[in-house]
């Protein structure tokens, strides 16, 4: 749950970022790196010891679920090209490196280290990035979205201006800017029930929020002064596709290409329902975009902005 509200600690594939070590040794230390002896100055630098480094990244990719994705996919599509059908051997070998590397280093007891114990290591190596993984996608499918009735409902007391979802433009004449409708609209998503996180200080968005199973929205804002009090925010709101949308769509895809240009005499009317799922998804994502701008919207109102809709 923390990757959602700190997510500069957690990389692409929503393993944590740190430098310590839980697990025995490291993976792949003894093939690409050694630890370090930090000696200091002239050899007087206190807790002289040996500091294991840090566990490889790419033996971490290797025994990913994601890295298993690929290869399986690598693999579907090289029954219909031949010449591809060795890389997923290769790929899936790279994973059973990094197994067969933890049951080599692994520190048994002398009366338990025997074979099946260290078959036991080395299916638990390759099982438990796999087993962890699965467990992380369906936290992330949970708690990525907001509840469908948050999205479903409508602001009180509050009737949208006609105009752009996209770019939204808010005048005040008392000096208030971002910063006011940022808090406004953090405590109307708040307490709506909607999922989101904040800016980490390193991204190019302030608010990115988890919306449907399908689509998120990243929101910026910038404050133009035109003198004295006179305040001009701008709000962008960029609809995010979430990685389920991009895979299933590009899966799709996929088998409908190979149908059309590898089966003789295919017929087209199986890209129809692909069609309509495509459009299913715009209206989705429009419809998600439009409710986070009523929202953003109705937070302007209660700060004492002016919706502006027509080009200056």
């Amino acid at each position: 749950m923390l990757r959602f509200q700190h997510l500069v600690f957690f990389g692409p594939t929503g393993t944590a970022k740190w430098k310590g070590q839980i697990y025995g040794a490291p993976r792949f230390t003894w093939l690409v790196n050694k630890p370090i002896i930090y000696h200091g100055v002239f050899g007087e630098g206190l807790f002289q010891s040996i500091y294991p480094t840090p566990q490889s990244e790419i033996a971490a990719y290797l025994s990913s679920i994601e890295w298993l994705a690929l290869t399986l996919f690598v693999l579907g599509i090289s029954v219909p090209l031949p010449f591809l059908r060795i890389i997923p051997y290769i790929m899936f070998g790279g994973t059973l490196l990094v197994a067969l590397s933890y049951m080599i280093h692994a520190r048994l007891e002398a009366k338990h280290d025997t074979i099946p114990a260290r078959l036991l290591v080395a299916f638990l190596a390759l099982a438990q990035p796999l087993v962890r993984g699965w467990a992380r996608y369906f936290t992330w499918l949970k708690f990525k979205r907001t509840p469908p009735a948050v999205i479903a409902s409508v602001e009180k007391d509050f009737k949208p201006a006609r105009g752009s979802i996209t770019n939204l433009r808010f005048w005040s004449e008392d000096g208030h800017g971002r910063e006011r409708l940022l808090q406004e609209s953090i405590q109307a998503l708040e307490s709506e029930g909607w999922n989101y996180s904040l800016d980490t200080g390193w991204k190019n968005w302030d608010v990115q929020i988890y919306g449907s199973f399908w689509w998120g929205i990243q929101m910026r804002s910038v404050t133009e002064y035109h003198g004295g009090p006179k305040c001009l925010t701008r709000v962008h709101l960029r609809t995010r596709m979430v990685a389920t949308t991009f895979l299933l769509s590009f899966i799709l895809l996929g088998i409908l290409s190979y149908q059309q240009f590898f089966i003789p005499e295919a017929s087209v009317w199986p890209w129809v329902p692909y069609v309509l799922f495509e459009l299913f998804l715009f209206f989705r994502a429009r419809r998600l975009k439009r409710r986070v701008a009523e929202l953003v919207g109705a937070a302007a109102a209660r700060c004492g902005f002016t919706r502006i809709t027509k080009a200056v």
